[in-house]
């Protein structure tokens, strides 16, 4: 279903549900909402979601994949997270 990104109420709804994000999810989620469809690499999304000196890429790919479970009708073959190798 739709996702619907709140980001005043930081609140997430899948088909009209409501989603329980931890606060990284959902600020990984936000950056990336901001823009769909445009890759993001692993950096600018360090750097958007994450105070500086916090976060690694292996820290963003286990959010993603969380989001994956969360978000997507078959987290094993994502439609909407998408990874686009050697970029972000």
């Amino acid at each position: 279903g739709a996702v619907e990104v709140d980001g005043a109420r930081r609140a997430v709804r899948r088909g009209g549900r409501p989603v329980a994000l931890t606060p990284r999810e959902f600020d990984v989620l936000a950056v990336l909402a901001r823009e769909p469809g445009r890759v993001q690499t692993h950096r600018a999304l360090l750097a958007s979601a994450c105070a500086p000196g916090e976060g690694s890429v292996a820290s963003l790919r286990f959010h993603v994949a969380a989001l994956r479970r969360k978000l997507e009708d078959d987290p094993a073959q994502p439609r909407h997270l998408t990874t686009e190798t050697g970029v972000g």
